[in-house]
């Protein structure tokens, strides 16, 4: 299976449903006034992912931090570890994982309370330590269908703002090309967002930790499912539906997008 050149995959965004949207030229930048996070430093490419989980590990586990302090944004630590901030969403999401901080829709990361854990994900308790294929089979079947219920209800009601802010996502998740891009095929920030639109707050809960489990699971499997090429048109495709509102079609999309992940894993390892 050929590894698709990150460089190549640099596009701007541009739906078929009109005029191509315009995106602002630059992004704010956050300043780095936080002491807080004054210990973190660019790392190598090399065991990126895993350096990058170590960091904030080392971050949150502080003392410095205390129990519902936020974290700053994914933005200011990707900039300051000198990584991209898919790297920096999948590490928080395993430490979330592991019940040592908290995401809260809309709001940001904080550090959790390890004094008052009891058990914070149950779903990414299940993921063994080797990982086959019957157990990735199990969890795609499972967030097919959770996904395809959260874009559904998206598609209802979703309006022109939301659908602009989903291409704006899509547009800047492009232009990343620092380390950790190569795991892009990971990145679950757009199936997040639409999410955290729908505004159910179970839902949102039994998808974050979907999303958790997910990232855990290939991570120990040792595979990517998709390029960032490949999950970058596939995320047009379900625009262009929901933009239509076509449920039929969103739900196709959405469905073929998750299990084609399993699909390309039993081609990898054939």
């Amino acid at each position: 299976m050929a590894k698709t050149s990150e460089r190549d995959c640099r596009k701007v965004v541009c739906l078929d449903f009109g005029a191509c949207h315009s995106f602002p030229s630059g992004l704010s930048t956050v300043h780095m006034s936080n002491s807080k996070i004054s210990t973190l430093h660019p790392i190598e490419r090399q065991d990126v992912f895993q350096k990058v989980l170590a960091s904030l590990d080392e971050l949150v586990t502080d003392p410095v931090y205390r129990p519902g302090d936020r974290l700053p944004p994914e933005r200011e630590l990707a900039g300051r570890l000198g990584v991209s901030r898919t790297l920096v969403r999948q590490a928080l999401k395993l430490l979330e994982a592991a019940g040592k901080v908290v995401s809260r829709m809309g709001s940001g990361t904080y550090v959790a309370d390890m004094t008052r854990r009891t058990n914070p994900c149950l779903l990414s308790c299940t993921v063994p330590n080797t990982v086959d294929m019957a157990y990735l089979e199990k969890l795609v079947d499972l967030r097919s269908l959770v996904e395809e219920k959260i874009f559904l209800e998206f598609c209802a009601r979703c309006t022109e703002g939301q659908i602009d802010e989903l291409v704006r996502l899509l547009e800047e998740n492009m232009r990343e090309d620092l380390p950790g891009s190569e795991l892009m095929g990971l990145d679950m920030s757009f199936e997040e967002k639409v999410g955290e639109f729908v505004g159910n707050d179970l839902l949102y809960c039994v998808q974050s930790q979907l999303h958790q489990t997910w990232i855990m699971a290939w991570t120990r499997y040792g595979y990517v499912p998709e390029s960032q090429e490949v999950l970058h048109t596939e995320h047009l495709g379900l625009l262009q539906a929901l933009h239509a509102r076509d449920k039929n079609e969103v739900s196709r999309r959405i469905v073929q997008h998750v299990k084609r992940a399993h699909e390309e894993c039993g081609d990898y390892r054939a």
